[in-house]
């Protein structure tokens, strides 16, 4: 096979000369998908899965149309997706939907005296992995005609050429049933054609030749094999959907008809035989994704959300399913212009009124600004900054291309957040990165100056005090269009901003800048520090309960077990952290006595009790991805040995004392690890740590003074008051 493929290629390098593309002359203008890169090639899954979209398409034409139209397909449901609910807005427009064969054609006439022309389309959508099997079936014959129906050649795909037809047949020469003819098209196909992201008009025969071409060029030249080979094959455009605040790069690939099935083959994905849910279908057929009138000018786009899809009952009546519009995981707005001369991008963990976003965007269209806003819902610390890296982590071209990037939250989340760029390696060059949060001065200077070393930005600016929204756009505005210095501009508003450049991070302590150093290179290598800040966290947790159950005397299920417990809540919040641990001690101790009648030994005992225990963590995860509450997703990270512990310290501590006695150490247990949580969450503990780790010295600290502590703990001065004579006066 590796012999053929060379031979076939030194074939078609000797004909290359005799190859040239056939264009069509037409008196519009045709857009075709796009270019976009190939992916590495992905396996194929063993059960589809199922994700949720909102997808939003706009078109706008030049402000001095004045007449013109356009013809955009629409997408359908299929066994690969379904389209829930859609929504046009067309002021300016007149619309009629016809289909035009498989497809959807929607028309849209200018009409003539009509203000603020544009065309605004959305879908909800399902997309669902399609998985198709080959069916079992001899190859075409090899009489060097194609022998499938009637699948008319286009000027882009050549199945009918020659030489492609000879270079179908050296490639399947020796397959003996449809599934190797197939594979070894899309082997050729995939790995012998580069990627390359020329222009989108590219023909079948000059990709070949020049041996590379884009996701839609190799699609092309795998549709002409295939029909050259005898097997029907059509051209399917579409999306690659992933959270991007705008996108107009679209995608091609290819569908083989085998008998009744339709085989999906992706050859710039690497998908043989499948399609992966994120793959967004809007029309088949080798055909322009829009047709305008000849001599319109106009901007396009795709604005595309990733959504939760929820189930209901209606109130009253029988129950029954039905579909809820999908709800957003985080929120983005938009405004672009034809010609920008800068672009603002704005995450916020704070829902901005109306009134501030048509501020916000009426200044920025007026100035010729590209502004995107994305607004993260309101969670626990840990979820917020899962969502602010998700955001910056799916966006990276459009955060890479701003001019300011701003990060507005109401603690050090965006300070956190905004690491993940060095994770990727980013560079913003000379770009303004603004960091609005309430986190100490210090804090806010040492991790900064990482994120300077790692981002190579033009500058850093912190505001340390919470800010609105409005205040921290006239500063950004006044920056970025009037030149108005930062600083400056912000004593306006009683801000001190802090400005983190080379100048700033020399004057650190030695000690500081080498904390600096060590960071950024943690951060490099791919070490995450939120987990970092867990890891150092713990001597100072320790050492506060300690503290407590030497000096105050209060007494807990062991000395670790509020620390993790802690741990835990961060990720899952205080109130979701208290009700999944009365919820799992309680429902295990209430087994408890049903597993003591067996007599069982301990060990046993302690090995169902995790088997119980795990069972109601994986039912409290389906409940939160059933209701879209994201506490209670991360219940896994209780440990199961020390919850299990627990249920069976409760157990015996009732035996043994009580059941008023092992009600009050499981209380004091959980009182304890909520004081824990209180002082990491509340008082910035973990930022602390990070800019400052010599802390955990004077951690050590306390554990030896406390380890030496001989006197009566305070609990024993209330319980042993009334002996006293004092007590006895009183």
């Amino acid at each position: 096979m590796v012999l053929r493929l060379l031979l076939a290629c030194l074939l078609w390098s000797a004909n290359a000369g005799a190859m040239t593309a056939v264009s069509t002359p037409t008196t519009s203008a045709e857009l075709y998908a796009g270019p976009e890169l190939a992916i590495p090639q992905q396996e194929r899954p063993q059960n589809p899965t199922t994700t949720y979209w909102r997808v939003r398409f706009y078109l706008r034409p030049s402000p001095d149309l004045s007449s013109g139209s356009f013809k955009v397909f629409l997408p359908l449901s299929n066994d690969h997706q379904q389209i829930l609910s859609r929504r046009n807005q067309t002021p300016g427009f007149r619309l009629s939907e016809s289909p035009v064969g498989p497809n959807m054609l929607g028309v849209y006439v200018r009409e003539p005296g009509s203000q603020a022309p544009e065309i605004v389309l959305e879908w909800d959508a399902t997309v669902r992995d399609t998985i198709a099997d080959v069916p079992e079936q001899p190859p075409p014959p090899r009489t060097g005609e194609a022998t499938g129906p009637d699948w008319p050649d286009s000027s882009l795909i050549q199945s009918q050429d020659p030489g492609v037809r000879k270079l179908a047949r050296e490639l399947t020469e020796g397959a003996k049933s449809m599934r190797e003819v197939l594979w070894a098209l899309f082997q050729f196909t995939a790995n012998s054609i580069q990627a390359s992201s020329g222009g989108t008009r590219e023909d079948a025969l000059s990709v070949l030749r020049r041996g590379k071409g884009t996701m839609t060029g190799r699609a092309r030249l795998l549709a002409a094999l295939l029909r050259a080979s005898g097997i029907p094959a059509d051209i399917i455009g579409g999306l690659r959907l992933e959270d991007a605040a705008k996108k107009r790069a679209t995608i091609a690939w290819v569908e083989a008809k085998v008998g009744d099935t339709w085989v999906p083959l992706d050859p710039s994905g690497g998908h043989f035989a499948w399609l992966p849910n994120r793959y967004f279908a809007i029309y088949r057929g080798d055909l322009p994704l829009i047709v305008s009138s000849a001599g319109t000018e106009f901007d396009y786009g795709f604005l595309i959300q990733r959504t939760r899809l929820e189930s209901a009952s209606p109130s009253g009546g029988k129950a029954r399913e039905f579909v809820a519009p999908p709800r957003p995981l985080a929120r983005t707005l938009s405004s672009y212009v034809a010609d920008p001369v800068a672009s603002v991008v704005i995450i916020t963990d704070q829902d901005p009124a109306a009134q501030t976003i048509e501020r916000i965007f009426g200044e920025a269209t007026n100035a010729d600004v590209n502004v995107v806003v994305f607004n993260v819902p309101q969670a626990p610390r840990y979820f917020r900054q899962q969502y602010l890296q998700r955001l910056l982590s799916n966006n990276l071209n459009l955060v890479q291309a701003a001019h300011v990037l701003v990060l507005h939250t109401g603690d050090d989340s965006g300070l956190f957040a905004s690491l993940v760029l060095g994770e990727v390696g980013v560079k913003m060059q000379d770009a303004r990165v603004v960091i609005a949060g309430e986190f100490a001065r210090p804090v806010g200077t040492v991790l900064g100056a990482v994120l300077y070393r790692l981002l190579d930005a033009g500058e850093i600016v912190l505001l340390d005090r919470p800010v609105k929204l409005p205040v921290l756009w006239s500063l950004v505005r006044a920056n970025l269009l009037d030149g108005l210095p930062f600083a400056s501009e912000a004593r306006k508003w009683a801000l001190k901003p802090t400005s983190v450049d080379a100048f700033l991070i020399d004057s650190l302590q030695p000690w500081r800048r080498w904390v600096v150093a060590a960071w950024s290179r943690a951060v490099v290598a791919q070490v995450p520090l939120q987990a970092l800040t867990f890891i150092l966290v713990l001597p100072v947790i320790a050492a506060l309960v300690v503290l407590v159950r030497i000096v105050v005397g209060i007494e807990t299920f062991g000395t670790f077990a509020p620390v993790i417990v802690s741990l835990a809540f961060l990720t899952t919040g205080l109130a979701w952290g208290i009700l999944i641990f009365v919820t799992i001690v309680g429902s295990g101790a209430a087994l408890r006595p049903v597993l003591q009648r067996v007599r069982l030994q301990l060990v046993s005992r302690l090995a169902i009790l995790i088997t119980i225990v795990a069972g109601i963590m994986a039912g409290l995860a389906v409940l939160g991805a059933s209701f879209g509450i994201g506490a209670l997703l991360n219940v896994s990270i209780f440990p199961m040995v020390i919850m299990s512990n627990m249920i069976e310290h409760f157990a015996s501590s009732r035996a043994q004392f009580g059941t008023r006695t092992a009600l009050r150490l499981t209380a004091n247990t959980l009182l304890m690890a909520a004081a824990c949580h209180t002082a990491i969450e509340w008082g910035g503990l973990q930022s602390l740590l990070l800019a400052f780790p010599e802390i955990l010295l004077l951690s050590v600290g306390v554990d030896i003074v406390l380890g030496k502590w001989r006197g009566l703990r305070l609990l024993e001065y209330v319980r042993f008051w009334p002996l006293t004579e004092e007590g006895k006066g009183a």
